[in-house]
């Protein structure tokens, strides 16, 4: 991904030079999405729709004499709306970060062990244009709330901490009640503890996750309210010729729900395209079996075109066709 650099030099008393890094990286897509019989609380929506996205990551750092490194990220996104509208572009609440050696601690608008997916590959390969199938379908039915970084908002205002020892990795995240709108259902007040770690053997990656989320009485869903949720996955992300994949594995103990499993892979077919497929199953009641796969064709500099068919977990076609350009 290509990056523009902004190098800005601060004086600083009588010290000297201090140099700070202003970067900005990001991407745009746009296509056409299609969900079968797609609708929503105020009545039915159109069926095949255009979809778009604009996302800018605004990143700034700078190091201590003693290689400390501070930095922190805000972002500008604007997407379509759910009726196919066109959306303005709004700035995120801030992430702020501290590193050294292999320790890393980030404040504020943060993601949860899970979202962040680098001990735990929790998204996998997601075919098509934007991520309408995934191996985690079935995954809690939306009752386990994963913290997330807010795009579009000011975020859990949460804290995720790291530690990278050689092939070991750990991770924990904590976040008080807040208001979140997590990957599948709008919760109003919970607090969320997640923890995970990882293990790279032999071409492999392993990782474990667990997290809980006490909700508290004030929920767009007042089944949830007093509700506490523990729940957990693993997955195991590696090779099988020359296709790469991963393994998902999850469960909750919120009533009715089996295990969720799934495996999503990327295979090449040629120098430029992947192929990708993605299949859940399992997990809570109610959610049927979920499958897609998709293509990506590099275009060059960073554009692909991207598409899929597949089925999701209301047992309804969904499909999208489109461009992305990373920058």
């Amino acid at each position: 991904m290509k990056k523009l650099l902004i190098a800005t030099t601060a004086l600083v008393g009588t010290a000297g030079v201090v140099a700070a890094d202003v970067t900005f990286s990001g991407y745009g897509r746009f296509g056409i999405l299609y969900e079968e019989d797609r609708a929503n609380d105020t009545g039915d929506l159109e069926e095949t729709r255009l979809e778009s996205r604009y996302r800018l990551n605004i990143d700034s750092s700078t190091e201590t004499d003693g290689g400390v490194r501070f930095a922190a990220r805000i972002r500008v996104q604007a997407d379509d709306n759910e009726d196919g509208t066109a959306d303005q572009g709004v700035f995120s609440g801030a992430r702020f970060q501290v590193s050294a050696g292999g320790f890393r601690v980030r404040v504020g608008n943060v993601s949860g062990v899970h979202d962040a997916a680098e001990v735990i590959n929790f998204f996998g390969f997601e075919p098509g244009l934007i991520g309408q199938i995934g191996h985690y379908g079935t995954f809690a039915g939306g009752d386990a709330p994963i913290d997330a970084f807010d795009s579009t908002g000011a975020g859990a205002n949460g804290i995720n901490v790291k530690y990278e020892a050689g092939d070991f990795a750990v991770m924990a995240s904590y976040s008080e009640d807040y208001d979140e709108n997590d990957q599948s259902t709008t919760t109003d007040d919970f607090e969320a503890f997640e923890i995970g770690a990882s293990y790279d053997f032999s071409g492999w990656t392993f990782g474990v996750a667990y997290g809980t989320a006490d909700f508290g009485d004030a929920n767009a869903d007042p089944t949830l309210n007093g509700v506490d949720v523990d729940f957990w996955t693993a997955t195991a992300t590696g090779s099988i010729g020359a296709a790469d994949v991963v393994f998902f594995v999850g469960d909750t103990d919120a009533d009715n729900d089996d295990v969720a499993y799934g495996i999503s892979g990327s295979f090449p077919v040629g120098a430029s395209t992947d192929i990708l497929a993605s299949y859940a199953g399992g997990g809570a009641d109610g959610l049927d079996d979920e499958y897609g796969v998709g293509f990506a064709h590099s275009l060059g500099g960073g554009v692909k075109l991207h598409g899929m068919v597949g089925r999701n977990t209301a047992e309804n076609t969904v499909a999208d066709l489109g461009v992305r350009f990373d920058f």
